[in-house]
């Protein structure tokens, strides 16, 4: 058995994970050949988090006898050695983001893992992201942010809302968080019965208008553009798998006046990619400002039935 992939970085993940199957076959070869030019998907991951299954080789079009040095030194010398058009077309390396990939991977990578003393983040208000999803593939994922540093973070298949909200009543608590953002789609009735147990939240509607209606067409692509300026300016995340891919797997474009406007999950699913359930959960945490409380408020009292199972 041989499976050659050409252009590797444009085939979808699900064509992947079917060639995959194959590989069961004695003697079986794959080789997978392309441009470095998407900074998500299976043939990144080739030279990532999946290196040691495979031989790997990056060929930098300089050495090449038949490549035209000079134009690829004029190349170098407009747009810079660590540009990601000389990275991709010369360098044969990935870029740091892909034409238009939202956020950038270097920035994720950098935030991964990063943990920041008390005293950088403990003036800030804590503040919860609720992302409830449909019953199938998606998870709902609860996540706590305090200024610079995600504190916590869990995720559930097939919860229900009423053990999702008793969950999330927990988490207030335990954390004397001082906001619940919840997204509405599909988490109306976790905000029904948070506010039945006396708990303050707010529903997010991912597509309503954004604050700032002149850079961004919604109020996804908003908190998305909030967590991307917070990566930069130091933002610290769980060294998570599935939340670094989230936050790296959304692709942008513009609407009819020229706003940012996220890619859908539908889209994104088309791609082979999971919905960013972990991203919109941190996402939902800049839904808007939030002001620490002093003191905290006291806890109301709340039921709490059925299992869970964090992450």
């Amino acid at each position: 058995m041989l499976i050659i992939f050409d252009e590797a970085s444009r085939i979808a993940d699900i064509i992947w994970e079917v060639a995959e199957g194959a590989m069961t076959t004695p003697g079986a070869i794959w080789i997978a050949f392309g441009n470095p030019t998407q900074n998500t998907g299976r043939f990144r991951e080739c030279f990532g988090k999946l290196r040691h299954r495979w031989r790997t080789w990056l060929v930098d079009s300089r050495t090449a006898k038949m490549a035209d040095k000079a134009k690829i030194q004029e190349w170098v010398d407009d747009y810079g050695e660590d540009s990601d058009f000389v990275r991709v077309r010369v360098r044969g390396v990935f870029p740091r983001a892909s034409a238009m990939q939202f956020i950038p991977g270097d920035i994720v990578e950098a935030a991964a893992g990063k943990q920041h003393g008390a005293l950088e983040y403990s003036h800030a208000a804590i503040i919860i992201g609720v992302d409830m999803a449909r019953y199938g593939d998606d998870q709902s994922v609860v996540l706590v942010r305090q200024g610079l540093q995600v504190l916590y973070h869990e995720k559930h298949r097939e919860i229900d809302t009423q053990t999702m909200a008793s969950r999330v009543a927990m988490l207030q608590d335990e954390h004397q968080a001082d906001m619940i953002f919840v997204d509405a789609g599909y988490g109306q009735g976790v905000i029904d019965r948070l506010r039945a147990l006396g708990r303050q939240c707010v529903e997010v509607y991912f597509g309503s208008a954004a604050a700032d209606t002149r850079q961004y067409a919604n109020k996804r692509a908003e908190m998305w553009g909030r967590v991307k300026d917070w990566l930069k300016s130091g933002g610290a995340i769980p060294n998570d798998p599935e939340l670094t891919a989230d936050l790296v797997g959304p692709e942008y474009g513009f609407d009819a006046r020229d706003r940012i406007l996220l890619e859908k999950k539908e889209d994104m699913k088309r791609r082979g990619l999971a919905s960013p359930d972990a991203g919109d959960a941190l996402a939902l945490t800049f839904a808007e400002i939030v002001v620490k409380q002093h003191p905290q408020p006291t806890p109301q009292p709340h039921a709490y039935a059925g299992g869970w199972m964090g992450a």
